[in-house]
């Protein structure tokens, strides 16, 4: 395990976490504005795909963070990584029956 990470690997972690952020900014926006002029539920179904972007970007830079763990071969964060993302899904998993 080196001790200073490649530079490409906190692009690419910083480049999920913005396509995920201006992605869910305009996605919400298109909702919005189309609630302005389209009546119905289309406008709230596109808003609702928003708020889903905006809840799954975390778990996608997990999923990229643990990728990139082990091809640098950096085992220790590779496993802490995938067992965040197993909190994640079971989390998902079980709240999803409190409704």
């Amino acid at each position: 395990m080196s001790q200073v990470r490649e530079p490409e690997f906190d692009r690419a972690v910083a480049l999920v976490l913005r396509i995920g952020a201006f992605g869910c900014f305009f996605i919400m926006l298109a909702g919005l504005l189309g609630g302005l002029f389209i009546p119905g539920r289309i406008p709230l179904e596109i808003e609702r795909a928003g708020v889903l972007l905006m809840l799954a970007t975390p778990v996608v830079r997990v999923v990229v963070a643990c990728f990139l763990f082990f091809r640098e071969k950096d085992g220790r964060y590779g496993w802490i990584s995938l067992g965040v993302l197993v909190i994640l899904l079971l989390g998902a998993v079980f709240g999803i029956g409190e409704h």
